[in-house]
């Protein structure tokens, strides 16, 4: 791989459905560290971005890419992990804690699932997921969080015995339990603002765009 020099922020490109909305793309385009998983490589390069990290088992990347970018490539094989995880697994290694992902979303469902609830592994990173339609973000302290009036807004809680305490939502928590992982969805932000406050562990929060 070339000598890239590695940012304390990076976007990562899955290789699902490359996102169509403003803020995903806003970000892509700021971003100085590109991390491409896989066949997302080819469908940067096609948009004409260079990705500066392509990283996979590369079963997907055409053989032109992968042979024009054979600098920026590093080969993992290891089928107990998905690119992704791969991806975020060298961003951490490498120091790098404000990480993007885009295109983890569309094409086969169960990866996106696979995808969304795989922040869960990731407390020790500020680490956000994009897709067309809003953000999904983990937090494992109580925490105030940017939003705005009427932003639609689920929690989704892997840990039935985590006490959410929740204020300027439409339908606050009060010390109480997710138990299932649909019952916290549906919810409403009433201000620029809202709160969560948790018993112990990490939960999983989505919020829609502006």
């Amino acid at each position: 791989m070339n000598s890239t020099k590695i940012n304390k922020s990076a976007i990562i490109v899955a290789n699902g459905n490359f996102p169509t909305h403003s803020v995903p793309l806003n970000i892509l385009e700021q971003s100085k560290l590109i991390i491409a998983c896989d066949g997302a490589a080819d469908t940067l390069i096609y948009k004409g971005i260079s990705p500066d990290i392509i990283i996979g088992d590369l079963d997907s990347i055409s053989q032109d890419n992968k042979i024009k970018y054979s600098d920026s490539i590093i080969k993992n094989e290891d089928q107990s992990q998905n690119d992704l995880r791969k991806a975020i697994y060298y961003a951490k290694n490498n120091n790098i804690k404000d990480i993007s992902i885009i295109g983890a979303s569309g094409k086969r469902e169960d990866h996106m699932i696979g995808n969304i609830f795989s922040l869960l592994d990731y407390r020790d990173l500020n680490i956000k997921l994009l897709t067309d339609t809003g953000v999904f973000i983990c937090i494992h302290k109580n925490q105030k969080i940017d939003s705005f009036k009427g932003q639609q807004v689920s929690i989704f809680s892997p840990d039935p015995t985590i006490k959410i305490t929740s204020s300027r939502l439409k339908y606050n928590f009060n010390n109480r339990a997710i138990s299932t992982l649909y019952l916290g969805t549906l919810n409403e932000s009433l201000s620029n603002v809202f709160e969560i406050k948790i018993s112990h562990g990490i939960i999983l929060i989505y919020q829609t765009y502006n």
